[in-house]
């Protein structure tokens, strides 16, 4: 497991255009479900730091922001309608896989006592039941989901306010939303059930200290099968 390393993320406004419209996020490009990304791809990838032995104390101690890519989802389906929030069928939403995801990712947090304060999700169901399975609870919030200056900027603020004091928030999102305002992070980087726990620094301004796979979780609490 790599040794904990922080990365100074400095957020540098892009101009709207095409690419930032109000269009859901696609999650991934793939060949068939769940391809992975090219080899050429993927040898330009510069990894996050990985968890390691400090990274719970800090979360027990509260102060940081922990960004999920929502779990496994079921590729067979496609968002059809993507503004229509309240309907599930036409969206992508978890596989049984993703759900058995999230509730295991939950129970490794409650198991190492990190205290959890807001949890905020995107609008779409697969965030919604991420976060719910995760964490029993949740408030959908629309710049989860939507791009766009005003989406982007209300993220960017979202990741480097700090919490209440002693907690940690949650936010539970898609990749592409990620993609312009954490530097580094590729396409298909930041897995499904994935997650970032990030240093909230002020105006703006955020340092990753960690990508968490839902295996570390579990391998961190003593959890992980044999």
């Amino acid at each position: 497991m790599f040794a904990l390393a922080s990365f100074l993320l400095v957020a540098i406004p892009r101009v709207a255009g095409a690419a930032d419209s109000a269009a859901a996020p696609r999650d991934s490009v793939v060949s068939g479900a769940g391809a992975p990304a090219d080899s050429a791809h993927r040898a330009a990838f510069k990894p996050f730091p990985r968890a390691d032995s400090t990274l719970v104390a800090k979360l027990r101690a509260g102060g940081y922001v922990i960004v999920f890519r929502h779990s496994i989802t079921d590729w067979a389906q496609r968002d059809a309608d993507i503004e229509n929030f309240a309907d599930r069928a036409q969206q992508r939403n978890l596989s049984k896989e993703g759900e058995a995801q999230a509730a295991a990712i939950g129970k490794a947090i409650m198991a190492l006592r990190i205290p959890i304060g807001a949890v905020l999700a995107s609008p779409m169901w697969r965030c919604r039941d991420t976060a719910q399975l995760a964490f029993g609870r949740h408030e959908t919030n629309p710049d989860l989901f939507r791009r766009g200056a005003l989406s982007r900027a209300a993220r960017l603020t979202m990741l480097s306010t700090a919490p209440d004091s002693g907690k940690n928030e949650v936010l539970v999102t898609h990749q592409d939303v990620l993609l312009p305002i954490i530097s580094g992070l590729h396409r298909d980087q930041l897995k499904e059930g994935d997650a970032f726990v990030v240093k909230p620094l002020g105006s703006g301004r955020f340092e990753i200290l960690a990508q968490v796979t839902p295996a570390d979780w579990e391998a961190m609490a003593g959890l992980a099968k044999p």
